[in-house]
Parts: structure tokens; C-alpha cells; sequence
């Protein structure tokens, strides 16, 4: 005999499989504000973390570029004046959506670094598969270290770049990605603390959770890829176990954000060739994937008798899934 908690359940999923139908129908635009309180879920959110769901563009949508074009451009934030070089398609369509996906630089690097090396060597292969992206480069060294280690301010800089890109580009705001190496990797870790709501997935080469401002973590979901050499002295996959510091816990942090129960052992490469785990227990949208290799501080690693970087090809094709 059915009980009425069945027929709530059958009405919810007819009702739930009529609204995936219609949002695959077409792209759909973004909400004003995707800032909603911790723990609570928006429809549209949702729909919008499903694997290969539909574009959900930007305001930018349909409006010329005009003045807004490649190259440097400076923006007023947290009091500051910051930069950040964006590389727009050179055959941009404003009908087209596109994905953003922001490089944060390392200790010694700037964003021209991230242009020469093409963006950690994302842009090689968006353009191999004509994956349509716009890359962004921020600057940062406002307070004598790479990234803020005190004060929110990178935070405030990445909210107020990441809305103004929504206004003038034709966005999906669903597949906006962020990767770093090294102090860029910490920058984008702590990013990942508190835009869950904004960033689809990041990568972080070689991430460390301390000497870096952290944000309260919200504890939502994201899409979570690292690396880290098992000789690394600076950025240690491990440099505190009281203290929970290291690229261990940096993945372990993102295991109990997308719900793994009990958190796993990580598997730690032996060999010269590099061990990739992508863990079970994680929702197939919320995959964490960790890649360790027998080596230092870097983010370019070949395996034996091959010449591809497979940090950058395993990004790639992890940013490529959504």
C-alpha cells in the first residue's frame, strides 16, 4: 500500500524530471545573486552543477565588447588599485557562452608570467579542442607577499573582477574555473573556501593552508583537483598534523565538504610515474582528485618516457568534465 509520504515522492520526482527537461531545452540566464546562506540550495543552483548541463549566461550576454578588450586593465577594489590581463578570443561571439577560467601566479611570477606560459597551459589546449574560454590573469603583490596573508582584500578583488566579467562578457557562470602553482595555488585554495557558490572546480599546484589568509569555510560542495610532490619543501603535503597543515589536508578538507564518508587514506607515489587518485564517495559533480609524483616544488612533472606535463593535461580534461 503506497502512503501519502509515496505519492509526495512519486509528484516530487515527476515534478523534478519536468523542470531538467526544460532546462536542457535552452541555456538560461543567471540569477542576480548567487549568494545564498550556508547550507541552503537554490533550483537553479543545482540544475546548474549537473554534469554537461545547459550554459547559464552571464548579463553579458549579447552586448559588444565596445572599449572592454584584451590586454591590461586596472580596477579600484578594497581601496586598492589592482590589474589583471584578460585574454578575450580574438573571434569572440557576445551570442556565444564562454568559460572563464582564472590563473593565479606563484611567489616571483606576475600576470604576464601567466600569458607566457599560456595560462599554465590551459589556453594549448582549449584552443586544441576549440573549447570556447576567456582567461584571466590577476595581479597580485599589494603587501610585499604574492597574495594577502592577512586581510580578505584578493577575496574582494576576485568578487568585484567576477562581477564586472558577468556584466560585460558573455559568461557561463556555471563553468567559471580558478588553478594556481605555489602561492597562486594557496590563493586559490583559500578561494575555494568561500566561492563554492562561483567557481565550478579549481586546481591547485602545490597548495599550502597556512601563510595565506583563510576564510571561514562554508563547507559547500566544489569540484576539487591538487598536486603535490612527496619532496616538496615548501608547500609539504604535510607540515602540521596537529595543526592539519598541508596539501593532505587540503584534500581532506574537500573530501568532507562533498560528503566522502570516512575520509580515505591518499594514495602517495613510490615510483617515477605519478599516481592519480580520484576518490569514491564524492557525488560524480563534486569529484576530488589527487595527483602525487616523486619530486620537488612544481607544477611541470613528466612521467618516464613522455614529454607532456600531465598536471596540465590532467586539469584540462578535469575542468572539461563540467
Amino acid at each position: 500500500m503506497k502512503t501519502t509520504t509515496d505519492y509526495l515522492a512519486i509528484a516530487l520526482a515527476i515534478f523534478n524530471a519536468a523542470c531538467a527537461a526544460t532546462l536542457a531545452a535552452e541555456p538560461t540566464k543567471a540569477p542576480q545573486s548567487t549568494n545564498f546562506p550556508a547550507g541552503q540550495r537554490s533550483g537553479s543552483v543545482v540544475a546548474a552543477r549537473k554534469l554537461k548541463n545547459p550554459p547559464v549566461l552571464s548579463a553579458g550576454h549579447g552586448k559588444e565588447l565596445g572599449e572592454f578588450k584584451s590586454g591590461v586593465h586596472t580596477i579600484t577594489s578594497a581601496g586598492l588599485d589592482r590589474k589583471y590581463t584578460i585574454d578575450i578570443p580574438a573571434d569572440y561571439n557576445k551570442n556565444k557562452p564562454y568559460r572563464l577560467i582564472f590563473a593565479m601566479h606563484m611567489m616571483g611570477g606576475h600576470m604576464d608570467t601567466m600569458v607566457n606560459n599560456r595560462f599554465y597551459g590551459l589556453k594549448t589546449y582549449a584552443e586544441k579542442d576549440a573549447v570556447p574560454c576567456i582567461f584571466v590573469a590577476p595581479e597580485g603583490y599589494t603587501d610585499q607577499t604574492p597574495w594577502r596573508g592577512r586581510d580578505d582584500k584578493d577575496h574582494v578583488f576576485f568578487a568585484d573582477m567576477l562581477a564586472l566579467f558577468k556584466e560585460k562578457l558573455s559568461i557561463d557562470t556555471s563553468r567559471v574555473f580558478c588553478c594556481g602553482f605555489s602561492f597562486g595555488a594557496m590563493v586559490t585554495y583559500s578561494l575555494s573556501l568561500e566561492f563554492q557558490k562561483d567557481l565550478r572546480a579549481v586546481a591547485c599546484y602545490a597548495p599550502a593552508n597556512w601563510n595565506i589568509y583563510l576564510p571561514a569555510n562554508r563547507h559547500e560542495p566544489l569540484a576539487y583537483f591538487s598536486t603535490t610532490g612527496t619532496q616538496d619543501g615548501l608547500c609539504k603535503y604535510v607540515n602540521s598534523d596537529e595543526q592539519k597543515q598541508g596539501g593532505k589536508y587540503c584534500v581532506l578538507a574537500h573530501l568532507e565538504d562533498n560528503g566522502a564518508k570516512p575520509l580515505p587514506e591518499i594514495p602517495l607515489a613510490t615510483t617515477p610515474t605519478h599516481v592519480t587518485t580520484e576518490f569514491k564517495g564524492c557525488p560524480k559533480e563534486y569529484p576530488v582528485v589527487f595527483g602525487s609524483f616523486v619530486g620537488g616544488h612544481t607544477d611541470t612533472v613528466q612521467d618516464p618516457g613522455s614529454n607532456v606535463n600531465w598536471i596540465a593535461k590532467e586539469t584540462w580534461d578535469f575542468f572539461k568534465r563540467f
